[in-house]
Formats: C-alpha cells, sequence, structure tokens
C-alpha cells in the first residue's frame, strides 16, 4: 500500500524523529490530532501514524494496540507490518517481531534488518545471529570463551534482564558497535535507554537485586550491563 497524501506526510515527519525520541505531552496531543484527520483519509494509515505517536511517548500498550488495528484493516500491509517491526523491536520485544516476520528472507529493510540484528544480540538468539552477521555472532561466542563464562548463565543473565526491561515496557537496546568488547577479564555490554538517569539507576538496582535471588553472582561479576540514558523532546 502507498500511503495518501495527508498520511504520507504525516509518516515521513514521525518517521524523521530520532527513535531515541521522547514526544512532550504538547507534541504528543498535536500528532494524535493529525493523526485523527489522517484515519478519516485512510483508516489503517491513520492508526499506523497514531501507533508511531504512542511508541514515541513511551506508551508500548497503545502503540501496539494501534498497530494491531491498522493490520486488522490493511492485513499484510508491508509499510505498516514493517514499522510495527522496528517499533517493537524498540522496545526489545524479540518474539513479537519473529511472529510478524514469514521467514529471515522477509528482512530486506535495511532498518529492519537493523532491528533485528540488535535484538538476536540482546537476547543471545547466536544460531538467528550467525545467519544475519556471523562476524559479531562469532565475537560474542569468543568473548564469553575468553571470560570463561557457561554460555547457559550468561543466556540466563540476559534472559532476566530483558525480562525487566520488558516488564518496564521502555525503549532500549544494545549497542553492538561498542558492546561484547572484554577489558581486564570482563565483558561489557552496552544498552541506549530512552529515560532518564535517574531511572536508568533505579533500574539497574532492581536487576541486581534479581541476579543474587536467582544465584548468576558469577556471571554478574564477568558481565557489565550499561544503560545509557536517552531521550530528546
Amino acid at each position: 500500500m502507498t500511503a495518501q497524501p495527508l498520511s504520507n506526510e504525516l509518516l515521513d515527519e514521525l518517521t524523521g524523529f530520532d527513535q531515541s525520541s521522547l514526544l512532550s505531552e504538547f507534541k504528543q496531543r498535536k500528532y494524535l490530532l493529525e493523526c485523527d484527520k489522517a484515519i478519516r483519509t485512510d483508516a489503517a494509515e491513520g492508526y499506523m501514524c497514531k501507533a508511531i505517536v504512542y511508541s514515541l511517548s513511551n506508551n508500548f500498550d497503545k502503540m501496539s494496540e494501534n498497530f494491531q488495528i491498522a493490520l486488522r484493516l490493511a492485513p499484510g500491509d508491508k509499510l505498516i507490518r514493517g514499522n510495527f517491526i522496528i517499533s517493537l523491536a524498540n522496545y526489545g520485544r524479540f518474539n513479537e517481531v519473529k511472529e510478524q516476520l514469514d521467514a529471515y528472507e522477509d528482512i530486506v529493510n535495511g532498518s529492519q534488518l537493523h532491528a533485528f540484528s540488535r535484538l538476536a544480540v540482546s537476547i543471545l538468539d547466536l544460531e538467528t545471529l550467525h545467519i544475519i552477521n556471523n562476524e559479531y555472532a562469532s565475537q560474542i561466542e569468543n568473548a564469553i570463551q575468553e571470560v570463561n563464562l557457561n554460555i547457559n548463565d550468561v543466556f540466563k543473565y540476559l534472559h532476566l534482564f530483558n525480562d525487566l526491561m520488558q516488564l518496564k515496557k521502555v525503549r532500549f537496546g544494545v549497542v553492538p558497535s561498542i558492546s561484547w568488547v572484554v577489558r581486564d577479564g570482563e565483558i561489557f555490554i552496552y544498552y541506549d535507554f530512552v529515560g532518564s538517569a535517574i531511572e536508568a539507576v533505579s533500574i539497574m538496582d532492581e536487576f541486581h537485586q534479581l541476579v543474587a535471588s536467582k544465584c548468576l553472582k558469577r556471571a554478574s561479576r564477568k558481565l557489565s550491563l550499561i544503560l545509557l540514558p536517552l531521550g530528546n523532546s
């Protein structure tokens, strides 16, 4: 489906925002009004635009709800599905992203491939990562071997973190270019995070409590997860 003039202009503006952007309440209301106008012209694309507004406002539930409405109105629409995939990836929703893909060959758009690759790194899905970025998958495996960690412990540790972040319903994702680097016998993994420094500290405090309760202290001594707060209004 090709976007209609009204929704196309709105979509261009919304997708022009950096993925770390956080809309102010004023901008959110402004864009939602524009989305309601677009819905009268093309309902499916109007709801898609509405979903993107909610995504940029850190409202995962509303984002997902409006994308689902858009896809019900236009099943199989690649434009809508592509934007849904990117938005889900920004919230670390690997399983939901996979549900939106018929096969790995469907990942033809550069931004979708980047989002899917980041998710595979985040949850340590090495099988998938070997398919889409074999060199990086090998880098991860070598780092784990270098610090003498059990890969199952690493897997549990990262999934515990991802589960917590999904529970918080925040936008986050690993930064592959500076992650999985070994320094002084420790692996460093960096995540960008759309939120404040105070929120980042609170989340990491909660995570460390969970780690202690799950007997993953050995992994925690050799894995440093670092949240990098981002956010523009």
